[in-house]
C-alpha cells in the first residue's frame, strides 16, 4: 500500500514513485496529492479523478496477481476508487457530511481513513465496506480535538 501523503511527494520524488509503483497494490491520496501527481507525469486533465486514478491502476504492476486499487478521498466530498480489473467503472461513495458545529479538528482524517479501509480490507471486509469504514474512522477522527505531548497523541472531544 502506498498513500502519496502529500502533494509535494509526487512533484518532487515522481522518479522514485514510479520506481516503487509497480510494487504497489493499493494507492490512496486525497486530490491534492492525485492532482500533483497527475501534473507530474503530464496528465491531461489534473482535476478529473477518475481518469488519473484509472490511468494509476493500470501502471504495469509486478504482482498481477492482485488488482491494484486506487483511492481518492476529497475530504466532505465523495471518495473516488478505481480498480485495475474494472478500470472504467469508478465507484463514487458519497460522504455523509458534517455540520461546521460537528468538526472539531480536520488533522489526520486522511490518515484515520486509510488505517479505516485498511482495517476494513485486513478484516475481510468488501471493498465497498472498507471504503465505508474509512469513511466511519474519518468521521470520527474530525470530531475530536488532538493534541501531541512529547511523541503521543491525546484525544478529547
Amino acid at each position: 500500500m502506498l498513500n502519496l501523503s502529500a502533494p509535494f511527494i509526487p512533484q518532487f520524488f515522481s522518479a522514485q514513485l514510479q520506481q516503487i509503483m509497480p510494487n504497489v497494490d493499493i494507492v490512496i491520496a486525497n486530490e491534492a496529492e492525485a492532482e500533483s501527481w497527475a501534473s507530474a507525469n503530464g496528465y491531461a486533465d489534473p482535476k478529473d479523478l477518475p481518469g488519473i486514478a484509472r490511468t494509476i491502476a493500470l501502471l504495469p504492476k509486478i504482482n498481477a496477481s492482485r488488482s491494484r486499487i486506487v483511492v481518492f478521498t476529497q475530504g466532505a466530498l465523495h471518495t473516488v476508487v478505481v480498480t485495475a480489473d474494472k478500470p472504467g467503472e469508478p465507484k463514487i461513495f458519497p460522504v455523509d457530511a458534517l455540520t461546521d458545529d460537528q468538526i472539531v479538528d480536520t488533522n489526520a482524517a486522511g490518515d484515520a481513513f486509510a488505517g479505516g479501509f485498511i482495517g476494513g480490507l485486513v478484516a475481510g471486509k468488501s471493498l465497498d465496506d472498507a471504503v465505508l469504514a474509512g469513511h466511519a474512522l474519518a468521521r470520527a477522527c474530525v470530531q475530536e480535538v488532538r493534541m501531541i505531548y512529547s511523541g503521543f497523541i491525546a484525544s478529547r472531544s
